[in-house]
């Protein structure tokens, strides 16, 4: 038995578990030296541990069982095989560090309040336009079209402004209706139309904090809408209750984001 390593012993100057040690011989990765037929003990041979750490290394690094099989069967390839890992490691650290500021950004954020509530109908002056991602800057150049046409004609506001995105719209790019609620007689002029928000069920999330964050607050309303078991539609609506007129502080803006439920939806 001279130059042979009891399975304990051969762990230990390895540094692979002899558990780990099995199942490499169970898959024929790294089969021990000898084996006694009597008390099925397994021998692994000296020259072996160069082997068994070698692999034990590139398991450290992640590389798949087929892969490091891969390379000591055809070590000419290991270059190869060792640079493709490296290229899926740099985009698994990439996709983990979005991860990791994702999970940080959720922890940082309050709650967000969610209700179920009748949109009531409006009369608006509205535009209607076509989001096209990322150009979202059609939405804010609506509304200070509107704001100031409102303002020369004099007509007043009774509540928030805000856009419906109609996501079931077949064009090119997404129908969006930006629409600023007003009191009384009211005209059209060019693109500005006179129109009724016809209003409706929906299911409503409030959210805190600056514009360019309410793309992961949609996602959050969606989760919790299907958490209560409710059928959304695809038409949505995003309500500015307090916005840059209220406040210079992006922080402190306050969105309610509402998806419209299908007929018949119940709920609180």
């Amino acid at each position: 038995m001279r130059g042979r390593l009891i399975i304990s012993r051969f762990a230990v100057l390895t540094g692979l578990p002899t558990k780990t040690l099995r199942y490499y011989d169970e898959i024929g990765l790294l089969c021990p030296e000898y084996v006694d037929e009597s008390t099925s003990y397994r021998y692994y041979g000296v020259a072996q541990i160069d082997r068994a750490v070698r692999i034990r290394r590139w398991r450290e690094l992640g590389l798949p069982i087929e892969d490091i099989r891969l390379i000591l069967d055809h070590p000419d390839r290991a270059r190869e095989v060792l640079l493709r890992h490296e290229e899926w490691l740099s985009a698994e650290i990439e996709h983990r560090h979005r991860a990791l500021l994702h999970l940080r950004a959720f922890l940082q954020e309050a709650p967000m309040d969610y209700r179920i509530e009748h949109l009531p109908a409006r009369q608006t002056l509205s535009i209607r336009t076509r989001l096209r991602p990322p150009h979202y800057e059609v939405i804010p150049e609506a509304l200070r079209e509107l704001m100031l046409y409102a303002k020369a004609r004099g007509y007043p506001s009774d509540a928030p402004s805000f856009f419906v995105h109609d996501n079931d719209d077949q064009g090119e790019g997404s129908l969006a209706e930006v629409c600023l609620p007003v009191v009384g007689k009211a005209d059209p002029q060019g693109r500005i139309e006179v129109r009724t928000f016809e209003g409706g069920r929906a299911f409503v999330g409030r959210f805190v904090g600056p514009y360019d964050k309410t793309g992961a607050a949609y996602s959050a309303v969606v989760e919790e809408a299907l958490r209560r078991g409710l059928s959304i539609t695809g038409v949505t609506a995003e309500f500015y209750v307090k916005s840059v007129p209220d406040t210079p502080n992006p922080q402190a803006y306050e969105t309610d984001i509402a998806f419209f439920l299908e007929e018949g939806e119940v709920g609180s």
